[in-house]
């Protein structure tokens, strides 16, 4: 009686490759959804923040902070520095106190691959793009 060899044929591994190679064709674009969306959460919380800051900083000053230093903020987080650029400014009609928070697609981000919209939320709370928040 003849032993047979203990271990995998070619053909057992190449089967177990192609079928690695299908899961990781399948869930890669996944990943990459989930991903996109965890920048934007980041980024909107950050800009929750600067909107909750600057009406402090408001009450305190009667005029808003026109950048993030003025607001005491600590630097950008990194996470969300690598996908936005985040602005602090004011809002274009300038007439009463205003102010616009926004964060933009950096070029070459995950965010500007899915073309991702600039966020942005104002003074009186008007968060845009309004599908997107």
């Amino acid at each position: 009686m003849k032993r047979r060899a203990m271990g995998f044929t070619l053909i057992e591994l190449m089967i177990v490759v192609a079928v690695v190679a299908i899961l990781a064709t399948l869930a890669f674009p996944s990943y990459s959804h989930y991903m996109m969306q965890m920048h934007r959460t980041q980024a909107q919380s950050y800009l929750m923040q600067v909107a909750q800051r600057q009406q402090q900083y408001f009450l305190d000053s009667r005029a808003f902070a026109s950048s993030s230093a003025m607001l005491g903020l600590a630097p950008v987080p990194a996470v969300v520095a690598a996908q936005y650029v985040v602005t602090i400014g004011p809002a274009v009609p300038t007439t009463p106190p205003t102010f616009i928070a926004s964060a933009a697609p950096r070029a070459g981000s995950l965010q500007a691959k899915y073309r991702e919209p600039t966020l942005s939320i104002a003074q009186d709370g008007t968060k845009s793009p309004a599908g997107v928040w």
